[in-house]
C-alpha cells in the first residue's frame, strides 16, 4: 500500500541559488513526486522580486549536493512507518548526474505569491535516482523561505 510523506524546510535564509529539496530513490521502492511548494517566511515584507525555480529528474549516477541539512520525511498518516527514502535540503552545492537530467517543471515565481504545484502525472523516481526542487536565481537580500515536496512511496 502506498504511503505519502512531506519533506520540508522552514524559514531558511536564501542568499544564493540552491537545491531546496533533493529526494533520493530507495532500494526496492519507487517514489512518485506529487507536488512542491515554497513561499516567503519573513515577518517583515522583503524586497518584492521574482525567483526562478525548477524541478529536475536526475537519472543514473547522482552526486548529492552539499552544504545543507538532511530533513526527516514526515508521514501524512501518523500511523505509517518511517520512509525508506532519504532527502537533503538547502544544499548550496547542487546535485549532479552522469545521465541526462530531465526538466519536469520550471517557472518564475513572485516572492509574495510563492508557488504550489501538483504534478498532473507524478514523475517516478527509482533506486539510485533523484528528484531536485531548485532555486535558480540569486535573491535580493536574504529572504527566508519555507516549503516542501510531497512524496508517495510505492512497493516493499
Amino acid at each position: 500500500m502506498p504511503r505519502s510523506y512531506i519533506v520540508s524546510f522552514e524559514e531558511v535564509a536564501c542568499s544564493s541559488p540552491q537545491d531546496l529539496i533533493q529526494i533520493k530513490g530507495a532500494a526496492g521502492k519507487m517514489l512518485q513526486i506529487l507536488g512542491i511548494n515554497a513561499g516567503m517566511a519573513d515577518t517583515s515584507p522583503p524586497t518584492n522580486q521574482q525567483f526562478a525555480i525548477r524541478c529536475r529528474f536526475l537519472p543514473a549516477t547522482v552526486t548529492d549536493g552539499s552544504g545543507g541539512t538532511t530533513p526527516t520525511p514526515r508521514p501524512y498518516d501518523p500511523g505509517d512507518s518511517a520512509a525508506s527514502f532519504t532527502a537533503l535540503a538547502n544544499n548550496t552545492t547542487k546535485a549532479t548526474t552522469n545521465g541526462t537530467a530531465t526538466i519536469l517543471y520550471e517557472d518564475g515565481v513572485n516572492a509574495f505569491q510563492g508557488v504550489a504545484w501538483m504534478f498532473p502525472e507524478p514523475p517516478e523516481i527509482g533506486p539510485s535516482e533523484s528528484f531536485v526542487f531548485e532555486l535558480l536565481s540569486t535573491p535580493v537580500g536574504t529572504p527566508h523561505l519555507s516549503g516542501g515536496v510531497r512524496v508517495r512511496e510505492l512497493g516493499g
